[in-house]
């Protein structure tokens, strides 16, 4: 299943963010999204979700354009993880964790899911009642209740500690390995470039660059993206490999 994306152009206001992006998400990779707050990030997954329109382009799943198809197919074929928590469940974790399978007919066995994130011992806990990072991997099992064949990601790794950011690339990575796609926004370069198969870095002003981690993960390249001091952000090894 592929999730293909043509001439897009993307604004805020009057500010182009990103204009004539072509990008195809093949299975059985993971792209990370890198730039600055604000360059659009967050803006290019809600287009790729189906929940929002692009200035101009489209955005077509397995060749039917997105927009003409019903949001239940949509979201039985993909997994938008939002990067706000507007919050708001009243439920337990369990209960909130099930809704991930709402386009699906059966009922999910959560018990598998709940143990690989860490939340059995939670699971009857009203979801108001967690931490940022427990609620944060209550979200996360929520999307992988879901098995989207396109897994989108707004900055996943918010509230984590570093084992369950390591947890929750390496799920990333299986999920790659298992012929589907999973985009992630980030901003370290070096988790980008151990996890990630290509980049898309987003400069804000309409431009982006598309290419693997060996040829966009430069000095001058972060400093381009994110600003003057920034390459200290990347720590490059004699061979472009992060150490």
């Amino acid at each position: 299943m592929s999730l293909v994306a043509r001439q897009l152009a993307l604004r805020a206001g009057s500010r182009t963010l990103v204009d004539a992006l072509d990008l195809t998400l093949e299975p059985g990779e993971v792209l990370g999204i890198l730039g600055a707050n604000g360059a659009g990030k967050s803006t290019l997954l809600a287009v790729l979700a189906g929940l929002a329109l692009p200035v101009r382009g489209e955005v077509a799943l397995d060749g039917e354009p997105l927009a003409a198809l019903p949001p239940l197919v949509r979201a039985q074929h993909i997994g938008l993880l939002p990067q706000a928590d507007e919050g708001g469940f009243l439920g337990s974790v369990a209960a909130f964790v099930a809704l991930g399978h709402y386009p699906f007919d059966a009922t999910p066995d959560l018990a598998p899911l709940l143990a690989a994130w860490e939340l059995a011992d939670l699971a009857q806990r009203p979801l108001a009642t967690l931490s940022g990072g427990e609620r944060q991997r209550a979200r996360l099992a929520q999307l992988a209740v879901q098995r989207p064949r396109i897994a989108l990601l707004d900055e996943p790794l918010t509230h984590l500690d570093p084992a369950h950011q390591a947890r929750l690339l390496a799920w990333a990575r299986s999920e790659a390995d298992a012929g589907r796609s999973v985009v992630l926004t980030l901003h370290d370069p070096n988790w980008a470039a151990c996890h990630c198969d290509r980049l898309l870095f987003l400069h804000g002003d309409g431009r982006w660059q598309l290419g693997t981690p060996a040829t966009l993960l430069t000095p001058d390249a972060l400093e381009g993206l994110y600003g003057p001091g920034t390459a200290a952000l990347w720590r490059q090894g004699d061979r472009g490999q992060p150490v």
